[in-house]
């Protein structure tokens, strides 16, 4: 008989993860109904948690004498932090931001090449 090994290491993407897929984004979340999502401890969840609140990232409110809930904080409520833009949900890892910016650029030559031209049409 083997032995259980470690449990996974839960991270600030995957309590992230949680709240994105949610079926409700307004629907605030208690530790334990996301600790139930990723199969770990409360408290497992309450450290990733307080680590988001230091970056930002989430707001939490206490509504009762030891209930607390959480949401993703607003762009309004968090700083400016690349790690939460980088790390959210499915994204983390990826280049997918770096891809949004190309594709915008893309974009803005294509509009000024085609102001180009349609003014170059008046001038004609």
């Amino acid at each position: 008989m083997s032995k259980p090994g470690p449990a996974p290491k839960i991270t600030t993407e995957n309590v992230l993860g949680v709240f994105a897929e949610r079926d409700d984004d307004a629907e605030p979340l208690t530790a334990p109904e996301i600790a139930e999502q990723l199969d770990c401890t409360r408290r497992t969840v309450q450290k990733r948690l307080n680590e988001l609140e230091e970056q930002g990232a989430v707001t939490r409110k206490k509504v009762g004498s030891r209930a607390v809930v959480w949401w993703v904080s607003s762009n309004d409520e968090r700083s400016d932090t690349p790690d939460f833009r980088a790390g959210y949900g499915a994204l983390a890892g990826s280049n997918f931001a770096d891809e949004v910016e190309a594709v915008g650029d893309e974009l803005d030559r294509d509009f000024r090449e085609s102001e180009r031209e349609l003014f170059a049409d008046d001038d004609a």
